[in-house]
């Protein structure tokens, strides 16, 4: 359930929105890839911002990309794991 406030999704949005440059200057199969993490962070983390009682900087929002990528990371393992292929 999302519980973020209107005025912390676009704290949220906003330091998105300042990364459109560099993102708009992406290859294709780059963009897709940040377009996915992004999307992840917009679903995944906006209860984050709301608890941590500060406005969105980029710090959180770094933290929250790295927080996407760490669950992927553990996913990825979980599978091999499953499959009898992690070392």
């Amino acid at each position: 359930m999302r519980t973020a406030t209107t005025e912390q999704r676009s704290l949220l949005e906003g330091e998105i929105e300042s990364w459109k440059g560099f993102a708009s200057v992406m290859r294709k199969e780059d963009k897709e890839v940040w377009d996915k993490m992004i999307q992840e962070v917009k679903e995944g983390f906006d209860d984050a911002v709301e608890k941590s009682g500060k406005p969105f900087t980029t710090e959180p929002f770094f933290m929250a990309l790295l927080l996407a990528q760490q669950r992927t990371i553990k996913s990825l393992l979980e599978q091999l794991r499953a499959h009898g292929l992690e070392r």
